[in-house]
């Protein structure tokens, strides 16, 4: 169960970079709309005088890529009723080295097109809401955005570097608004909230634990850091809240309410999105404190000589050692050879570090052949010693990474390892020794005289 679990939170740590995504394959069966990553050359075929633009917000749905929902921009022609959607979330898994680039953090994604009618038809099918905002906006400013969108649909601008926090499917439209509204979209989000991208990440992933608690140990310290109300829009749902309380200002100076109107064009019967992150430490603790009194109750027998209690320990203590190196090494690679910034500078590699994978080796050489004693204690002490200063970081306000839940898993099992090792006497199996009395000399009677 700990193995399967683990590993799952190590898939985790690279499904991560999925956050946001759209997987253009994900149609509903019987559609026979495809999205399209193909713009028409002349997608948006009206004036600004004669088209309505909203701003869609799709909510979440099951898939790891439909926990943060999805946005659009819905534009109406008044005069043809035709109606086109744009997007920022396709990509496209046949493109050369897709799985290199996806690992390296160097995600291509596109902007794409569909119909109304086909954007409906699939999130009915995925039970997932789509909410329309009507977008009150001058002739000039219609104009400015169609010609942004025409730009963004040429074959030279279509792709984009991905970033599941910086840009994405939903901070595209956020920057194509904001620059028609000369600004004033981010000017009126600059204010700092008391939430982070962690924070979202873990609200919003919290249906899977070993999927939340992979994305916890993947994520770095610039994940921590208090994000704007602008920074929070790459977030559907937090663009879709901003722009519904926007009051912008005209060239007369006057001042109105952005959204003209809002409806629901489709509710779905989800649950409502959680609206706080889970509360880690308290599991995650208790699993660290039941593995260490495992462990600690394997040295003690381990101690005592018994090749069965030493196989136990040596599997026990280095199975959890290899778990804690590969987890290691996956964060140093996120770190030093991938583009995924929000995986860099992380504070878990005090807990979880290749150097486990040391450990790893000598345990089973210590517990079965009673050798390496001396390397085997000083690794422990080291690795032991990381965690402790991870947790005493916390402890003088040093840490600036909301790890404080790893913590808890992982300095237990590290002091129950360190204490067996040390504590524990590895001997060789008694050989009985028989101690055979010496023989007594016989006695010759003396002849009597």
């Amino acid at each position: 169960m700990l193995l399967r679990t683990v590993s799952r939170a190590v898939l985790a740590l690279i499904a991560a970079a999925t956050l946001g995504a759209q997987v253009p394959a994900s149609r509903p069966p019987g559609s026979n709309a495809a999205p399209s990553a193909a713009v028409a050359s002349d997608p948006l075929h009206a004036a600004g005088r004669s088209v309505t633009i909203s701003l869609l917000t799709m909510g979440n749905g099951e898939q790891v890529w439909e926990l943060f929902g999805h946005a659009a921009i819905w534009i109406h022609d008044n005069t043809t009723g035709r109606d086109t959607v744009f997007n920022w979330g396709v990509f496209d898994p046949r493109q050369p080295n897709f799985i290199l680039h996806f690992l390296k953090g160097r995600m291509l994604y596109q902007m794409g097109g569909d119909s109304m009618n086909q954007l409906l038809y699939a999130y009915r099918y995925f039970n997932r809401t789509v909410s329309s905002q009507q977008l009150d906006l001058t002739t000039a400013q219609k104009d400015s955005l169609l010609h942004l969108i025409q730009i963004n649909a040429l074959p030279q601008n279509r792709q984009y570097l991905y970033d599941y926090f910086q840009n994405n499917c939903s901070t595209r439209p956020r920057d194509l608004l904001d620059q028609v509204l000369g600004g004033q979209l981010h000017a009126a989000s600059m204010t700092v909230s008391e939430r982070s991208y962690r924070w979202h990440a873990l609200r919003l992933m919290q249906g899977g634990k070993p999927l939340v608690v992979g994305v916890d140990v993947g994520l770095g310290e610039p994940s921590d850091r208090p994000a704007t109300r602008w920074q929070e829009m790459f977030l559907p749902k937090e663009l879709h809240d901003a722009v519904a309380t926007l009051q912008v200002r005209d060239s007369t100076g006057a001042t109105h309410p952005l959204v003209a109107n809002e409806q629901v064009l489709y509710q779905s019967t989800r649950p409502a999105e959680p609206t706080a992150p889970p509360h880690l430490a308290p599991w995650l603790t208790a699993i660290g404190v039941v593995v260490a009194a495992l462990f600690a109750w394997l040295g003690t027998r381990a101690g005592s000589g018994a090749r069965g209690a030493r196989v136990a320990a040596a599997i026990a203590m280095g199975l959890w050692s290899f778990l804690a190196g590969l987890l290691g090494v996956v964060l140093t690679i996120l770190w030093t050879v991938t583009d995924h910034i929000f995986a860099h500078a992380n504070e878990n590699l005090l807990l979880f570090n290749p150097l486990w994978l040391v450990l790893a080796v000598l345990l089973p050489v210590y517990y079965l052949s009673g050798r390496a004693t001396r390397a085997t204690r000083a690794v422990a002490l080291v690795l032991a010693g990381l965690c402790a200063v991870a947790l005493l970081a916390h402890l003088v306000t040093l840490s600036r990474q909301s790890n404080l839940a790893l913590v808890g898993l992982a300095l237990p099992p590290a002091l129950a390892i360190l204490w067996a090792v040390v504590n524990g006497t590895q001997r060789s199996p008694r050989v009985s020794a028989v101690i055979t009395a010496p023989a007594t000399q016989p006695v010759t009677p003396r002849r009597a005289t």
